[in-house]
């Protein structure tokens, strides 16, 4: 129905319903897993000062009273010369510190719906009352950006979309679109960096041809995770300690790698959905969680987790085509999919400003808009190196990894 157009050719229908409803959401994943760095969860001030955060996504407001369009989280590298021993001597073999960073840059964002373009319209359509319901539809709108756009695209590019999609970063080297630096696939294991660190054309197709030689026959199944398991970087990841001790890192996957899992003869189904129940008493992380398994914490996500494939010879996540939020729905044809193994500060965002309503107001009042803004943006863990060594040989991300497996549709 075009709601700015109207005929006399017949009556216009008057609306009876008493208050609008909106088109359903999809359930997103990442909202319950975002923490602040303050207490209080606001901006910094005296009395609100921030401090280390074990959550998978970690909101920094440091921006928000500074100056500036990125921060910078250090990391200290690991020391790793051998000791001297009895009498040898230290002076001259001190070990120089080494200190990588995490990039976090912020881009503005915003949108607006137009809920009167004339007091024609407005009186046609007053029964809708669109000006009145423009901020929930904004609302739910951000809430698409921040799964799509946001959380899921830094996770798989190293960054937010607004920030890869704009120019403004384009002469800082480390913001660029990368893959993961630890990706496993079912059937060949970890992507190996013999033909390129993670920022280098040599990496990207070496991920590009792991993704094409994943078949049907890998699948997200038990052996799958009873490997990832025992890998020494997944073991790197923090996991969540319970309550008798044993450790549980999460790993996030699409509904059709989880039937493949389901279909499993060797999961066992009835166990591990009582182990979550158990747990679930220990961790508020794990109440959406939907099996315990091989060390690991399931979920299930369509709009977290993203199907992949190759594109003249590089990898690519997501949609073919970013077209409109819709794009990130689509997914029918594809086989391949890339769940998320996370662990704490998986995920960083940076908030230069907090989220503000705006009305524009035109030709006389004729034209009525009503906008949101805000100033942030999302990375992945990745601590860069500044000084020694190929771009990525030291890079480190001890936070999360991918884990790409076969997985179609299932038929019914």
């Amino acid at each position: 129905m075009a709601i700015f157009e109207h005929s006399f050719t017949g009556n216009y229908p008057v609306v009876k319903a008493q208050q609008m409803v909106f088109e359903a959401l999809k359930e997103f994943f990442w909202g319950p897993f975002a923490k602040f760095n303050t207490p209080k969860r606001a901006p910094i001030s005296e009395n609100n000062r921030p401090s280390p955060v074990n959550s998978p996504i970690v909101i920094h407001w440091e921006l928000t009273r500074k100056a500036g369009d990125m921060i910078e989280i250090p990391i200290h590298r690991q020391l790793k010369q051998l000791p001297q021993t009895g009498k040898s001597q230290l002076a001259g073999h001190e070990e120089r510190p080494k200190i990588n960073f995490a990039h976090v840059p912020i881009m503005l964002q915003r949108h607006a719906e137009l809920p009167d373009d004339s007091s024609m319209s407005a009186q046609v359509n007053k029964d809708l009352r669109l000006l009145d319901n423009t901020r929930p539809a904004l609302m739910q709108h951000y809430a698409r950006c921040e799964e799509y756009l946001g959380a899921s695209y830094a996770m798989y590019y190293g960054y937010s979309w607004a920030t890869l999609s704009d120019s403004w970063f384009s002469a800082e080297t480390k913001i660029a679109a990368s893959s993961h630096p630890h990706i496993y696939v079912a059937g060949q294991g970890k992507v190996p960096y013999t033909s390129g660190y993670p920022g280098t054309a040599g990496y990207e197709t070496a991920v590009a041809a792991a993704i094409n030689a994943v078949g049907a026959s890998h699948r997200f199944d038990a052996a799958f995770l009873q490997a990832l398991k025992a890998d020494p970087q997944i073991r790197k990841i923090p996991p969540i300690i319970m309550n008798n001790q044993n450790p549980l890192r999460l790993i996030v996957a699409h509904p059709w790698q989880i039937v493949d899992l389901e279909n499993d003869s060797q999961f066992n189904n009835i166990v591990a959905q009582a182990m979550v129940a158990k747990y679930a008493t220990d961790n508020p992380y794990l109440i959406a969680a939907k099996y315990i398994y091989a060390g690991f914490a399931i979920y299930e996500s369509d709009t977290a987790v993203w199907p992949c494939r190759v594109d003249t010879g590089s990898p690519e996540f997501g949609p073919d085509t970013v077209t409109d939020l819709e794009s990130f729905e689509s997914y029918a044809d594809d086989t391949k999919f890339a769940a998320l193994i996370l662990g704490s500060n998986a995920i960083f965002k940076a908030m230069g400003s907090p989220m503000e309503y705006k009305k524009r107001e035109d030709d006389y009042g004729e034209l009525v808009g009503i906008a949101y803004m805000l100033i942030h943006g999302y990375s992945r863990g990745d601590y860069w190196n500044r000084d020694d060594g190929t771009t990525g040989q030291y890079l480190v991300n001890n936070s999360s990894a991918l884990a790409i497996t076969y997985a179609a549709a299932p038929a019914y």
